[in-house]
């Protein structure tokens, strides 16, 4: 049986859609579970006008894992605060702070953002962290 492309393209859309798109956009935090030893940093992002202040972090692990928590302060309006590399997505209703921790155990420069369009996600990813 020969399908045509063109409806191939609309079966995989309806198939997503029936799948359920709630968790393509679900909030998500990886496990933050850390030893004593651990080294901690805290940010803290007023996410404002699609966007996140400040656009630049920085880390350094210094050998060993790093809990960073994020301070996350929504202005305005509800924004979704996300790194996508680190599989990190929260909703940060308006006027509201919310912690959000996460365990680095690799260096590298992630692209985050915030944005109030919660499907744009990772397209509108315009902070850099970089942990060292």
């Amino acid at each position: 049986m020969r399908v045509n492309r063109r409806y191939a393209g609309w079966l995989v859309m309806a198939i997503v859609l029936t799948a359920g798109c709630g968790r393509l956009f679900a909030d998500r935090t990886p496990a933050a579970t850390a030893s004593a030893d651990v080294q901690r940093v805290t940010f803290d992002i007023v996410a404002r006008d699609n966007r996140c202040e400040p656009a630049v972090l920085a880390a350094d692990r210094e050998g060993r894992s790093l809990l960073i928590t994020f301070h996350v302060a929504s202005v305005g309006k509800q924004h979704v605060f996300q790194i996508p590399d680190l599989a990190v997505r929260k909703t940060v209703p308006a006027g509201t702070e919310i912690s959000i921790p996460v365990l680095a155990d690799r260096s590298g420069i992630y692209s985050y953002g915030c944005t109030g369009l919660a499907w744009l996600g990772p397209l509108d990813a315009r902070g850099k962290l970089a942990i060292k």
